[in-house]
């Protein structure tokens, strides 16, 4: 059971130091679920079974005090969960011993305070279910949900993932869908939908990109823990996103990413969306896993087609072959598939506009310019392009987003 642990013993004043913004109602079962984030790996089901049951606290006092399987397995059928819910994992007992023997090296006291306080050190901050704040949709996951969630984002709210969408792709995008990538999130960015996305090289990163240009809300999801941005290459974008969206984690501060940790990183991508979209994904990308997880929550997923001779796009392909995503013509036809309605301008507005204003439209195309790039790509003067955006705008045709412009809709 390891020396340092002493969890029956804590005194709740100590843990009022470590946690000093947690009710005290609720302290001891918050601390529980950070306990349990820590002992166990994503997606643990057997443990979710346990906790959903008998609470948090009460799952870590049956470890603690060492109780029999049988015993655990009475309190269980006590608890009303019922006995064909305990053989899912196989023989109860087997799945059991199985599970404390994965459990009992990390069952220390001294590594979850540790990693409460690296938390704390990063500024960072803990959600469990118990909390004001999760995100509901979470609970989807049934047994395989988060036991916590660790976050680095100092204007996180949880109203950023009421109306969210999952963007994600390959590491190694091409021209093509780095342009999809683009038109796609500017049309979601205009419709106050965030973007949730995996922090990676390629459609991951423009995704984000693309977000925090057009000042829209983005949310990281890592596979380790975010006192550490991952991958490191990527960590000018993590950083930004800490401060306006949020970078998450089930894993404590501390913990090294690894290829299970990534696959089962996307089912909290999933689950966190009310839909997925994938851009371009080979035969094996991680993608396909998190539409795959999609698939199972009843979410949504949409596919961008591309080259039947692009090995980048095989896997979006063969998903909108399989019948598995809803195949996007364009931005304007996913918002309309999402039960959204793209803003069409009339054509009085459109027969009304000079010479200028055509030649900024075109060249914004469907992303988003600063005014140099707008210049470079109309052959306009500075003061040509000013005043060609300004008329835009007061047609409602497009408009400004940080430092750069994009349309209001995107069927021009």
């Amino acid at each position: 059971m390891g020396q340092n642990l002493v969890f029956g013993k804590i005194a709740k004043s100590e843990l009022q130091e470590m946690l000093p913004e947690q009710n005290d109602d609720t302290l001891e079962e918050f601390f529980s679920y950070l306990a349990w984030s820590v002992i166990c790996e994503p997606g643990d089901g057997f443990a979710g079974l346990l906790v959903k049951g008998l609470g948090a606290s009460t799952t870590l006092k049956t470890e603690l005090q060492n109780l029999s399987s049988n015993q655990v397995k009475q309190a269980l059928l006590d608890s009303g969960i019922p006995g064909s819910e305990l053989e899912r994992f196989g023989v109860f007992e087997v799945a059991h011993h199985a599970a404390r023997e994965r459990w009992r090296p990390r069952l220390s006291f001294n590594s979850v305070k540790q990693a409460i306080s690296k938390t704390q050190q990063i500024k960072g901050f803990m959600l469990t279910p118990i909390s004001i704040g999760w995100p509901e949709q979470l609970g989807d996951l049934g047994y395989n949900a988060p036991m916590a969630l660790w976050l680095r984002g100092s204007q996180f709210s949880i109203d950023q993932l009421l109306k969210s969408v999952a963007v994600v792709g390959s590491r190694g995008a091409t021209t093509y869908g780095e342009f999809a990538t683009d038109a796609i999130v500017a049309a979601l960015v205009e419709k106050e939908i965030s973007i949730v996305s995996g922090g990676a090289y390629g459609i991951d990163a423009i995704a984000h990109r693309c977000t925090l240009a057009l000042q829209g809300n983005t949310v990281a999801v890592m596979a380790g823990g975010v006192d550490r941005f991952y991958p490191s290459g990527n960590a000018h974008i993590l950083k930004r996103i800490s401060e306006t969206g949020a970078v998450l984690s089930e894993m404590p501060p501390g913990t090294v990413p690894s290829k299970w940790r990534f696959l089962q990183r996307n089912r909290l991508i999933a689950a966190l969306s009310q839909s997925t979209i994938v851009v371009e994904a080979n035969w094996r990308s991680g993608a396909l896993n998190t539409a795959t997880h999609a698939q199972s929550l009843d979410r949504e997923i949409y596919a961008v087609p591309g080259p039947i001779s692009s090995p980048r796009s095989a896997g979006t392909n063969k998903l909108i072959a399989d019948g598995r995503a809803q195949l996007i013509v364009d931005p304007a036809d996913l918002l309309e598939r999402m039960g959204l309605q793209a803003r069409v301008p009339t054509q009085l507005e459109l027969s009304g506009l000079g010479a200028i204003e055509v030649r900024v439209l075109d060249a914004i195309g469907f992303g988003s310019l600063e005014i140099a790039e707008i210049c470079s790509a109309a052959g306009l003067t500075r003061d040509e392009a000013r005043f060609g955006l300004g008329n835009l705008e007061l047609e409602g045709l497009v408009a400004r987003r940080g430092n750069a412009w994009a349309k209001t809709q995107t069927t021009l």
